[in-house]
This record gives structure tokens, sequence and C-alpha cells, in this order.
């Protein structure tokens, strides 16, 4: 993710393809027809990335869709029913990394995979929106945003509100992926490397409290193993602390 490019490497094929303009047969074809054409310089690994999120991942949600719905879209495992903050809609917010990416979907109606799952939708689990409110908000704003594929990815891998039926843990981190994915701390108001403070990144605070908060659902993911033991071992005051920040930019997050 970077201040100063929207699209970076994506094709920005999702809206053809998911409103059957363009079918994901041709195109995968014309991937592979441009990687046997030896005149190209396209290895291995760029063509397997692309095809397996049409042919893997993209298929994997209408499966998921025609098997589940319409049951799935009711599923609130982590029961979050926090309402959606108002700078969803106008991206006025101090937190960079949410400034461009909510400010990037609202003018131009798309934003690539990482922006909405590790900038927007983490913050969404992380500060427990219902998510009814968040498949709204991915429904009304994404130009590619078709039921099928939209409320799968959001309600299942963003928000694991299905209780892993898409993904086996929760798609949540503090700052410090945020920082090592993108420039967008760099220029940010917070500070990614602080978890305590004024200037410290909301996403730090944030994160603690989801795993201390749903400790009890996570007990048993051995995914989840290893930040829960991180967990254990932290200061009980600087928790109390983590999660008093927490509270305070959960209840009034327009703030922040």
């Amino acid at each position: 993710m970077h201040d100063d490019e929207k699209f970076l490497f994506h094709s920005r094929l999702s809206f053809a393809m998911n409103s059957k303009i363009l079918s994901p047969k041709e195109v995968i074809q014309a991937v592979l027809d441009h990687f046997y054409d030896k005149t190209t310089n396209i290895n291995i690994s760029q063509v397997e990335g692309f095809i397996r999120q049409i042919v893997g991942w993209r298929e994997y949600m209408r499966g998921i869709y025609w098997k589940e719905m319409p049951e799935y879209k009711q599923l609130n495992s982590l029961k979050n029913t926090n309402k959606l903050p108002d700078f969803f809609w106008s991206g006025k917010t101090k937190m960079n990394c949410l400034k461009k990416a909510i400010g990037q979907s609202l003018d131009v109606a798309y934003a690539h995979h990482i922006q909405r799952l590790m900038v927007i939708g983490n913050f969404s689990l992380l500060t427990q929106i219902d998510p009814d409110e968040v498949d709204k908000w991915y429904l009304g704003v994404y130009i590619d945003a078709i039921e099928w594929v939209e409320i799968t990815n959001t309600r299942g891998m963003s928000q694991f509100a299905d209780g892993g039926i898409v993904a086996t843990k929760p798609y949540v981190s503090s700052a410090n992926y945020i920082n090592k994915m993108s420039t967008y701390c760099g220029n940010c108001h917070y500070s990614h490397a602080q978890k305590i403070g004024e200037k410290a990144c909301p996403f730090n605070s944030l994160y603690w409290n989801f795993l201390a908060e749903k400790k009890e659902h996570f007990k048993d993911n051995q995914r989840m193993n290893m930040m829960m033991a991180l967990l254990d071992k932290m200061d009980g005051n600087k928790l109390a602390e983590i999660q008093e920040r927490a509270a305070l930019i959960i209840k009034i997050p327009d703030d922040f």
C-alpha cells in the first residue's frame, strides 16, 4: 500500500468479471497465452498467484455462498454490535491508513484486497462493528461488490462472523503489520510503534483489547495460540491501560 498509488499491481478486472461482462475463463486463457509467449518476461509465480485468485479463491467464495445462504447472512459468531463510525462515509480520520483506504474507496469505488481486509476490515473487526453494518458498507461502496462475492469475503474472511466457515482465524493485526505493508504509517498523526499514550496508533490498543475480550472464543483455536500466549504474558497494569484506551476509541471512533 502506498500513499501516492491507488492500484499498484492490481488488475481491476473484478467488476467486469463479477458483473459477467468478462468471462473468468477468458481472463485465465489470456494470462496463460501471455505466459507461454516466449517473447514475454512473466514468471510462473506471477501466473500462479493471479490465476489462483480466480479459479481458487473466487470460486471458493461462490461455493460457500450457495452452500451456506440464506442463513449465512445472519451469522455473528463474535456477537459484535457496534455502529459504523461516521468517517466511513467521509474518510475524515487522523489514522492515515484508514483515511487513504476509505477515501479512495469513496472516490473511485475500488480498493485492492489488502486495503479492504487489513485496513478497513481489520479496524471494523477490532472495534467490534456489527457485521450487518460492515456488509452494507462494502456492498454499497465497491463497484465489484455483488452479494455472492461480497458477503462471503466480508462476513466470512474479514469479520470472522461465520465462526470459521471461510477462514480458520480472524484477520486482525496491530499497526506493525500495516507499517510493514505500506507507506501509510510514515505520514500518520499516530506512531505505529507506541501502544500507550495519545500518539499511540489506535490499532495497537484495539488489537490487544480484541484478543483479551474474545479470549474465551479463541481458546481452542490453534492458530491463535502464539498471540494468546503473548497476551497471557503481558503485564496486567499495562493491559488495563491498553484496554482503557481501546474502550475510548470504540466509544468515540470519530475523535480518532
